[in-house]
């Protein structure tokens, strides 16, 4: 068996299931990648509080304490609040609405970060992004309504001052166009969703292996 390439830490959004993005799990672990998703508990609001993003925080580093190897590049990819939690682990500065930090207990080097529809408001203020000093793959939707574009050319921008950004603005794209499996009463604006996903994966899947060469 080979060795793997790198170690992907996934950290799905508010409903907090990583078996609504399988195929895009699968299609990173067949490009020779170990792969761990956490699953979270849904928080219930969609403004979580420090305590709630406190949890998740703990899970994801207890993650990485577990399987980090040394030289092992580690790369997170995230969805929505997923995102946000990668980010704030890679060392950017997490603010709630309610107007309390979120930090980690270390900050992690990451070789790179996939951040699919970021949850970007925590950190659209001065400074927030400044310690962010890796590759990233950024990528959302024009037809999202619960992570709008504007606020994500802000954040990319923020970005682009420290890192290098590989951006993709998905034309036909709303926020849950990045998951396998909808949530209830959810439509989707991509008109086709199996071509749409399995191109992403691969992208998403060659940016992550281009890390490690």
């Amino acid at each position: 068996m080979a060795e793997p390439k790198a170690l992907v830490v996934f950290a799905a959004g508010r409903g907090g299931s990583p078996a609504r993005h399988l195929p895009l799990l699968r299609a990173i672990a067949a490009r020779e990648c170990t792969v761990v998703a956490p699953h979270f508990e849904m928080i219930p609001s969609p403004m979580p509080t420090k305590e709630q993003l406190d949890v998740r925080m703990k899970q994801l580093e207890t993650v990485l304490n577990s399987y980090a190897v040394a030289d092992l590049p580690i790369v997170g990819v995230g969805h929505s609040i997923g995102a946000t939690l990668l980010l704030t682990l890679a060392g950017a500065k997490a603010i709630t609405f309610y107007k309390e930090s979120v930090k980690p207990q270390l900050k992690r080097n990451f070789a790179g970060l996939v951040l699919l529809a970021p949850a970007v408001d925590f950190f659209l203020h001065e400074g927030a992004s400044d310690a962010i000093n890796t590759k990233v793959y950024l990528r959302t939707g024009a037809k999202d309504n619960i992570t709008p574009t504007d606020r994500t050319m802000m954040f990319k921008a923020m970005l682009e001052e420290h890192s290098s950004v590989d951006f993709v603005l998905d034309e036909q794209a709303g926020h849950f166009s990045y998951i396998d499996q909808l949530p209830p009463n959810v439509e989707d604006p991509q008109p086709d969703r199996h071509l749409f996903l399995a191109g992403m994966a691969n992208n998403v899947a060659q940016f992550i292996v281009s890390l490690s060469l």
